[in-house]
C-alpha cells in the first residue's frame, strides 16, 4: 500500500522532493561560480497530460525522468558550446562520464515543467550554477593521468588609456566663379551702296562649388601597469594541470635583465604589438635556462561605465594570449587564446577593474591550459 501510495505521488510533488534532496547533496561539497546555466528538453509523451503539468502512466513518468536528464545535460552542453574548441574536445571525451553524473556540475537547479492538459507535448527547463571547480577537474582528468610537465613562465601585460586627443574633422571649401563672354559681329553691302552692320554680346557666368572632408584619427597614449594577483591566479591554474611555473622576477635575475618585463610593458605602452628583438632575447634567456614555454597575455582595459539603472561600474577589458614553445630552433605557438571580452561589475571602479582583470586573465589561462592538454603538450 506504501509503494502504491509513492507510484501515484503527482510529478509535481516528486519533482519537488527531488529538487530539494538534490540541493542537499549539492549545497555542501560544490562550488558554486557565478555562472549561470540553462537547458532545455522537449518529449512526446504517450497519453494527453493531466492538471497541473502531470503525466499518467509508467512509461510516460519514465519519459518525464529522462526528459528532466537530458536538460540538465543540454545545459553543460550549451556552457561548453560558448568555451571554445579545446574545452569542447576535452568534454567529448567525457561526455558519458559527465552525464552519467549531472548533479555533480549543476548546483541550484530550478526546474520548470510545461505539459499542458490535454496535448502530449512535454517541456522541461533547467536553470542552476555550473560547478567549475568539479568541471574543470573532471576536463583535466581525461588524462590518463597528470604527469608531470614542463617548466613555464607567463609575462601579462596590461594598459589602459591616460590621454585621448580628438581631432576635428577638416573640411575643405571650394567656391569658384567662371565668366564667359562671347561677341560677334556680322556686316552686308546692299544692292544701292548701303551698308547694314549688326552686333551680338553674350555673357555667361558659371558658378561651382563643393569640397571634401579629411577625418584623422584619434591620438591615444597608454599608461600600463602590473595587475595584483594576476600572476597568482594564472599560476593556480598550470599547477593544477600538472605544469611547473617560474615565477619571471627569478629568471630576471638569472638572465641579468636579457629577460626584462619592463620592455614588454614600455613597448605595450605605445604599440599593440611586442617587438622581435624584445620577444627575441626573451626566448633565449629562459631557452637558456631549460624553460621551453612561455606565456605572453595582453590586457586593454577599458574605462568604468554605469548601465541604466545600476549605479554599480562595470568595465570591460580585451584579453589576447598565446603560449610560446621552443623546439631546438624556434619558438612556434602552440596554444592561443582570444582576442576576448570579458566585463566586471564591482562596488568600486577599481573593484570593477580588478575583477575583470582576474577574469581575463583566469579564462586565457583555462582556455591555454585545455589547448595545451589536448595537444599533449608537455
Amino acid at each position: 500500500m506504501q509503494a502504491n501510495r509513492t507510484r501515484n505521488l503527482p510529478i509535481r510533488t516528486l519533482v519537488a522532493l527531488f529538487t530539494g534532496l538534490l540541493i542537499l547533496a549539492t549545497s555542501f561539497p560544490g562550488d558554486a561560480s557565478g555562472i549561470k546555466i540553462k537547458g532545455t528538453s522537449s518529449a512526446i509523451l504517450s497519453a494527453k497530460c493531466l492538471k497541473d503539468d502531470n503525466v499518467r502512466g509508467k512509461r510516460d513518468k519514465v519519459t518525464f525522468f529522462e526528459t528532466l536528464q537530458k536538460a540538465k545535460v543540454n545545459a553543460i552542453r550549451r556552457h561548453v558550446a560558448n568555451s571554445g574548441i579545446s574545452v569542447a574536445n576535452a568534454f567529448e571525451a567525457k561526455q558519458s562520464e559527465i552525464a552519467a553524473n549531472v548533479e555533480d556540475y549543476l548546483l541550484n537547479p530550478n526546474i520548470r515543467v510545461l505539459c499542458e492538459r490535454g496535448t502530449k507535448n512535454l517541456k522541461i527547463s533547467v536553470t542552476g550554477e555550473l560547478n567549475k571547480s568539479a568541471f574543470d577537474r573532471a576536463l583535466a582528468l581525461n588524462q590518463m593521468e597528470v604527469k608531470q610537465r614542463s617548466r613555464m613562465t607567463s609575462i601579462f601585460v596590461a594598459r589602459r588609456q591616460s590621454e585621448l586627443k580628438s581631432f576635428d574633422a577638416k573640411r575643405t571649401e571650394i567656391a569658384r566663379t567662371t565668366e564667359i563672354s562671347e561677341a560677334s559681329q556680322a556686316a552686308e553691302v546692299g544692292a544701292d551702296g548701303s551698308m547694314k552692320a549688326e552686333g551680338m554680346a553674350v555673357n555667361t557666368v558659371k558658378t561651382e562649388t563643393g569640397g571634401n572632408v579629411t577625418y584623422k584619427q584619434d591620438k591615444v597614449k597608454y599608461a600600463t601597469f602590473r595587475p595584483d594577483a594576476v600572476e597568482t591566479a594564472v599560476t593556480e591554474i598550470f599547477v593544477s594541470l600538472g605544469y611547473r611555473p617560474i615565477n619571471n622576477s627569478q629568471i630576471e635575475e638569472r638572465s641579468n635583465g636579457k629577460f626584462n618585463v619592463k620592455r614588454f610593458e614600455e613597448e605595450f605602452a605605445s604599440n599593440e604589438n611586442i617587438s622581435t628583438g624584445t620577444l627575441s632575447d626573451a626566448f633565449d634567456a629562459i631557452s637558456k635556462l631549460m624553460i621551453p614555454l612561455l606565456v605572453i597575455g595582453k590586457v586593454d582595459v577599458g574605462a568604468p561605465m554605469k548601465a541604466r539603472g545600476n549605479d554599480q561600474p562595470t568595465v570591460v577589458v580585451d584579453v589576447k594570449a598565446q603560449v610560446f614553445r621552443y623546439d631546438g630552433l624556434f619558438y612556434e605557438t602552440v596554444a592561443s587564446f582570444g582576442p576576448a571580452q570579458i566585463k566586471s561589475t564591482g562596488l568600486s571602479s577599481t573593484a570593477a577593474e580588478n575583477n575583470a582583470i582576474l577574469e581575463a586573465s583566469r579564462a586565457a589561462a583555462r582556455q591555454l591550459g585545455a589547448q595545451l592538454q589536448q595537444n599533449n603538450i608537455y
